[in-house]
């Protein structure tokens, strides 16, 4: 697989580790995986946040190959 796929996969995925790392260093519960035997909370907004990082590197390397 070339490189078009791997840097923004690999922004998005790092993206959304460091935020929850974040999240659970600072207790943010925004930013926090909970899971428990009884439920298993999941914060969306590191998975969205990473999304975007993801379709913004994606983005900006098209624009350099065009250029």
């Amino acid at each position: 697989m070339n490189k078009s796929f791997w840097f923004p996969l690999i922004a998005s995925i790092g993206t959304m580790i460091f935020l929850y790392v974040i999240g659970f260093l600072a207790k943010v519960d925004m930013l926090v995986f909970k899971f428990s035997l009884s439920y298993t909370e999941i914060s969306l907004l590191p998975i969205f946040i990473g999304m975007v990082v993801g379709f913004i590197c994606e983005r900006i390397m098209k624009l350099k190959v065009r250029s």
